[in-house]
């Protein structure tokens, strides 16, 4: 089973012998490591003794190896013994997994790993052994709402809560992710007093989660009206350009190290990124070094970051996948810098600074022309600390510049979600 951490490979491995009603034994990858050469590959034997002992005594046993990539990695050999115990460990299983025995027993080895393609030695995966596998993806939304429904019911909470809302801010979260957030929500509650968990509470919980807990700092005037105007330009950028991302959540509190934050996500899963996306990131980086310049004239050392994200998407979308205009096609990453030509590097270099220039030049015209909105945003934050979407969406209306269609939609708890596999769906 293959899949990204939290997405319930070891549950999911667990409920196949429960199905089964056979003996499940359960081992992490890191206990066959060791210090002194053999061990591993001694507890090895003697895991696969058992499993052939219950296989004969009650007819199949299922053996489930977590975190297969510790011991299941390409093996290397050179003259010094580096690796040799990993090397051991993973000989054993090669051998107990060629079948050849006495007499047959029905043992299936289960494996797990979040490690990527190619990780694991190619002897692992040959026919007979970890020949078949099982992505276990992230949730999309309908599975997200129904992880907060399983989740929720396990605490008391508001009946009215808006489910699909939470789903959708959810994106790309795990199942143990949406578990963590409605435990820290419970937690949240319980510290301000209430008996019932809220739709706030989750929301908080979620930003707790993904940007730490807020914490005013001790700053100037000065400083905080920076810090608003800079992420007053994220947000018009973020909410006007962006094709896929909405805002959630603008805050000047202090954060995790940063002085303010525009929070936002994919209004729905996204697998890949084109050419209008990966721009619409680069504006919305520029967009808080931009607000700050038309503001007040000069910037501060808090566009870093910013610039840091902008250029590498820029540079990303040139040398390695063919998004320039000046018709260079290939990943030119993969070749030695000493094998591309001066003329080469300065093209590709040019057409970067392009899009970075170009892409500045956008914002500026949009953060000008729509200036009065920027301006209404920086002092509701002065004055509010922090925005949610229904506040930002809100002022947007006032100004005749909301979406057509709100991106969040609800769903009760009363009405199962929408099957995607429906007609018309």
């Amino acid at each position: 089973m293959v899949g990204p951490p939290g997405t319930g490979k070891t549950l999911l491995a667990k409920a196949i012998a429960t199905e089964a009603g056979v003996p499940f034994l359960s081992i992490s990858g890191s206990e066959f490591v060791e210090v002194f050469v053999g061990v591993g590959a001694s507890r090895m034997r003697q895991l696969f003794k058992q499993a052939r002992q219950l296989a004969y005594a009650q007819g199949a046993c299922i053996v489930f190896i977590d975190e297969l990539d510790v011991i299941g990695r390409g093996r290397h050999f050179n003259a010094f013994g580096g690796g040799e115990e990993t090397n051991s460990t993973q000989n054993q299983l090669l051998v107990e997994m060629d079948g050849l025995g006495e007499k047959a027993q029905n043992v299936v080895v289960v494996g797990a790993t979040n490690a990527a393609e190619g990780v694991l030695d190619k002897a692992l995966l040959r026919p007979g052994r970890f020949d078949r596998k099982i992505y276990i993806d992230l949730p999309n939304l309908n599975e997200r709402v129904e992880l907060f429904r399983y989740y929720l019911k396990k605490v008391k909470h508001d009946k009215f809560m808006d489910i699909g809302r939470l789903g959708r801010r959810c994106v790309g979260k795990s199942p143990a992710d949406i578990m963590n957030i409605t435990k820290e929500g419970a937690l949240i509650a319980t510290r301000n007093k209430r008996d019932v968990v809220v739709y706030k509470d989750i929301t908080e919980a979620l930003e707790r989660i993904d940007l730490g807990i807020a914490h005013p700092l001790s700053m100037s005037e000065k400083e905080r009206e920076n810090t608003a105007y800079h992420e007053a330009g994220h947000l018009l950028v973020l909410y006007t350009l962006h094709p896929t991302d909405d805002v959630f959540k603008a805050s000047i509190i202090h954060r995790g190290g940063a002085l303010g934050v525009v929070y936002h996500s994919p209004r729905e899963e996204q697998h890949t990124s084109n050419r209008d996306r990966m721009l619409a990131d680069i504006k919305v980086s520029l967009g808080g070094f931009m607000g700050e310049k038309v503001k007040f004239g000069v910037t501060t050392n808090g566009v870093s970051s910013d610039f840091a994200h902008a250029m590498g998407l820029a540079h990303t979308m040139v040398w390695r996948l063919g998004m320039g205009r000046n018709g260079f096609v290939g990943d030119y990453s993969v070749i030695p810098e000493s094998q591309l030509s001066d003329s080469i590097k300065e093209k590709l270099n040019q057409e970067t600074y392009e899009i970075l220039g170009g892409c500045a030049k956008d914002v500026e015209e949009l953060l000008r022309a729509e200036w009065t909105i920027v301006d209404r945003f920086a002092q509701e934050l002065l004055k509010r600390n922090e925005l949610e979407y229904d506040d930002i969406h809100a002022i947007f209306k006032e100004y005749g510049k909301a979406r057509d269609q709100a991106p969040i939609e609800t769903v009760t708890p009363d009405t199962p979600p929408p099957s995607f596999n429906s007609p018309g769906a």
